[in-house]
């Protein structure tokens, strides 16, 4: 399950984390999949172009070592991942 949390910096900018829930084998984890921070030229353009990215399993197109990770961001992925988990059926 893929969690995507958007941070608009004004008009023209954002920040764009993926996170990754993965359960099972005795594992629960939550992964950051992908950061990128992306701007576009103008408010009529409607592609964004990433300036800087990160992602977990494509080293080669990284150029940040490591994503900062907003406190804020995490309570939101945590309210979303709630949210999500909430919807769920349960199955017998």
């Amino acid at each position: 399950m893929k969690i995507e949390i958007v941070d608009y910096r004004g008009d023209l900018k954002r920040e764009v984390w993926i996170f990754t829930l993965l359960v099972g084998y005795g594992r629960q984890c939550i992964y950051i999949d992908s950061y990128s921070f992306q701007t576009k030229l103008s408010t009529r353009h409607k592609s964004w172009k990433r300036q800087t990215q990160w992602d977990r399993l494509e080293h080669r197109t990284n150029n940040l070592d490591s994503p900062f990770l907003p406190d804020e961001i995490v309570a939101s992925m945590r309210e979303k991942m709630q949210e999500y988990v909430a919807t769920l059926p349960i199955v017998k």
